[in-house]
């Protein structure tokens, strides 16, 4: 599995693995791309449930999850004016999202990452390999398979086009590292990009509009 969700949609995680057939018990890994609260959030309810299941997560995350809350102490900001906004926005009408979720402690079992590695080394029984791809937060990881399919979480993304994200995802850390882990994920085969936020698009997108975005085009969020 990749990521969970926000820690109040636990009933709706539980109707999407039972739709796709799949029991809490079937469930050996999670690979968690990075530790904000819309990728975490789920965690102590998921090892609850299975206590064998191994996170895969970055060396990187662990402090932060042990905060519960999404680490935004090394600045960065908004993609461009019109998300500034439209984040403005969601934080006066969506009360729900304090950008915090239950702290999770990793466990003896889970497997930090720090560095490039393939799956089955890390013990998990499939080709492909974990790709460090920072930029959004420190400890952002995407997932490429041999196919070309790549998970990349919030290293990429497919959503308000029309507010000038072009395929970035709203709130970047490092721009220039953002656009570095796009070099990376192409690099490691990618074809085509599974986001986290938005639908699949083909790889050629990123090629095409690396490093077009600026950091005068930044807005700092507060």
């Amino acid at each position: 599995m990749i990521d969970t969700a926000y820690d109040w949609e636990w009933e709706a995680f539980c109707r999407e693995l039972e739709n796709a057939g799949v029991g809490f018990g079937d469930l050996e890994h999670l690979i968690l791309t990075h530790h904000h609260d819309d990728h975490a959030g789920l965690l102590n309810h998921l090892v609850a449930r299975n206590p064998s299941i191994k996170i895969v997560m970055s060396a990187h995350a662990k402090d932060p999850l042990a905060q519960g809350k999404n680490d935004w102490t090394r600045g960065g900001g908004c993609v461009s004016r019109r998300i500034y906004a439209l984040m403005k926005l969601k934080r006066m009408t969506d009360k729900k999202w304090t950008q915090t979720f239950p702290p999770y402690i990793s466990r003896e079992g889970d497997i930090l990452t720090s560095q490039e590695a393939s799956l089955r080394g890390l013990g998990m029984g499939l080709d492909g390999k974990i790709v460090e791809t920072p930029g959004h937060s420190p400890d952002c990881i995407s997932l490429a398979l041999p196919d070309g399919d790549c998970l990349v979480g919030d290293a990429a993304a497919n959503m308000l086009q029309f507010a000038g994200t072009k395929y970035c995802v709203m709130f970047l850390e490092d721009l220039e590292e953002y656009y570095r882990s796009w070099t990376r994920i192409l690099e490691a085969g990618a074809k085509q990009i599974f986001p986290a936020h938005g639908r699949p698009f083909s790889a050629d997108e990123l090629r095409r509009h690396i490093n077009e975005k600026k950091k005068s085009d930044m807005v700092p969020f507060s």
